[in-house]
């Protein structure tokens, strides 16, 4: 776990902040040459969504691990704390549940994509199992987050 914890905050942060800096450099890259060249380039719809894809997907276990995801905490700041910590015990079942779901149909979109050899419509021609490739990769993380989640509220003497 600390090697993945290491790989998610030094190495995947940092790809997916690169991610989000390249899509929204383009996005003003393409605002400039439209509105000063009234030139629009083939690839931007590209580059942008599928930057900022990656960067969504890539930092969605590191974002919750920072406390970042969107909590709902109108009923549950009611509860006693053995009913609150058997509400979150759950919540990380669901969340392991659903991040290991899509991480695995993931894999198998992406290795039907390559088995096929889909590529992008752009100029760019991208190999889409590589596009697609961040889907099982961001939900591996998140899965890895729920993880942690859960054996830490396990461990946790919230009673």
């Amino acid at each position: 776990m600390k090697l993945l914890s290491f790989i998610q905050d030094k190495f995947v942060i940092g790809v997916g902040v690169g991610f989000f800096v390249i899509s929204a450099a383009w996005m003003i890259i393409e605002a400039i040459s439209r509105q000063f060249f009234s030139k629009s380039f083939a690839i931007s719809e590209e580059v942008v969504v599928f930057s900022l894809v990656w960067a969504i997907l890539l930092t969605l276990g590191a974002s919750g691990k920072k406390g970042f995801h969107v909590s709902l905490d109108l009923f549950t700041s009611k509860f006693r704390p053995r009913f609150l910590k058997l509400s979150n015990i759950f919540t990380c079942i669901v969340g392991i549940c659903y991040a290991g779901f899509i991480m695995f149909a993931g894999i198998e979109y992406v290795q039907h994509l390559l088995r096929t050899g889909i590529t992008s419509h752009s100029p760019l021609r991208l190999p889409m199992s590589y596009v697609f490739l961040a889907v099982p990769i961001g939900m591996f993380f998140l899965a890895m987050y729920y993880l942690q989640s859960f054996i830490k509220e396990i461990k946790s003497k919230g009673e």
